[in-house]
């Protein structure tokens, strides 16, 4: 009679080989599977401008997801202002095919703020926020809206004709006042002064009159103008605490009115 034990031995060989394999192939699943589920995005982020001017600036905020997420998929834009904890959300973008995006920001307020980009999860991989980008932002504000620290004989008008053209936001001194003088607290929080220096168009032909600004008592500007001139300065005014405008009729001519046209500063 033929032994078995061959048959037997060759069963037991068998049976023990599938089973050191079976482990290895489970492992082996298991391992892709947990690197499928590892998958996250990456959230690239870059700003066109560290700073801004509100209502005249546009940052582009442009950036990629990686790896490329299906077709239509979008990011949200948020943004922190100073001085908040709480983000918020700006809008959307959508990824393009080749896996970048763009959105435009025009900041409304001289608030610095602070964006980040933010890709949800969906079925390709985990969700992923990018690194932040700080924008400081300063803004331009009347100075016929700042309340002045100290002043005399100044009026405000809305618009006022000088040399020819009309400008807003004017402070004048009235011809019934030989002088008159206004000042500013600017905190040195602000960098840049803009404003056009005249007389008025509907006071008398020949009126003259003198008109200076200081700048922390320092002369920086001073002239003398006839009527049917005017002069439009931007002066440096970083780190500057206090200005002050300063204007005296021309008492041997007709009275008129020394104005400031349009004046603004840009600040913090």
């Amino acid at each position: 009679m033929r032994s078995l034990r061959p048959i037997i031995a060759s069963l037991a060989v068998a049976a023990a080989a599938g089973a050191a394999l079976a482990p290895a192939s489970s492992v082996l699943a298991a391992g892709q599977a947990g690197a499928q589920q590892a998958t996250q995005y990456q959230v690239t982020l870059k700003a066109s401008a560290k700073e801004a001017v509100a209502k005249e600036d546009t940052v582009k905020l442009t950036g990629s997801v990686i790896p490329k997420p299906p077709e239509g998929s979008r990011v949200v834009v948020q943004v922190k202002y100073e001085g908040l904890k709480a983000w918020k959300k700006v809008g959307t973008a959508t990824v393009k095919p080749n896996g970048n995006y763009r959105f435009d920001v025009e900041p409304e307020s001289h608030l610095d703020r602070t964006y980040r980009v933010v890709k949800k999860t969906d079925d390709k991989a985990e969700g992923d926020t990018s690194r932040e980008r700080t924008v400081a932002v300063t803004a331009w504000s009347w100075l016929s809206r700042l309340v002045p620290s100290a002043g005399a004989n100044v009026i405000k008008a809305n618009t006022m004709p000088i040399n020819g053209d009309v400008y807003g936001h004017v402070l004048f001194s009235p011809t019934s006042s030989s002088t008159a003088f206004t000042e500013f607290t600017l905190g040195r929080n602000c960098t840049d002064l803009d404003v056009t220096f005249g007389l008025s168009d509907r006071t008398e032909t020949g009126g003259r009159a003198t008109m200076s600004l200081k700048s922390d008592g320092a002369v920086v500007y001073n002239r003398a103008f006839n009527l049917g001139e005017s002069e439009t300065e931007l002066v440096d005014v970083t780190d500057v605490f206090r200005i002050r405008f300063d204007m005296a009729q021309d008492d041997t001519t007709p009275d008129t009115e020394p104005s400031l046209g349009g004046g603004r500063v840009l600040c913090d």
